[in-house]
């Protein structure tokens, strides 16, 4: 929906706005998107760890995304819906935390 009042007629040309519905569901893409981002290069055999500070200034080295993603702040409710399939996925097997981020992540491109 582009409308050409307002202010998005100060956008450039060829440029969209979103509202409402479209809006809201871009932001829960790119948000899902961010949080998988994260974790994705800790994934595989020539995975690298991650460096979390959280909230108590405490340091985390892990490549574990369980780990990373208890001891990051996420505030959206997309990814933090996304962030409780990797804590229930931690709780029922303990393990494949990474894909169940990287699976969200690529459902969502």
């Amino acid at each position: 929906m582009f409308d050409t009042s307002g202010a998005t007629a100060m956008l450039k040309e060829g440029s969209r706005a979103y509202t409402g519905l479209e809006e809201a569901m871009m932001r829960n893409i790119d948000a899902v998107n961010g949080l998988a981002k994260m974790t994705r290069s800790a994934l595989g055999p020539h995975g690298m760890n991650k460096m979390v500070i959280n909230h108590l200034e405490r340091l985390y080295v892990t490549a574990d995304a369980h780990t990373i993603i208890n001891e990051s702040d996420v505030n959206h409710p997309a990814a933090k819906m996304v962030a409780q399939a990797v804590k229930m996925q931690s709780n029922e097997c303990g393990d494949n935390t990474n894909l169940i981020l990287t699976m969200a992540g690529e459902l969502m491109q």
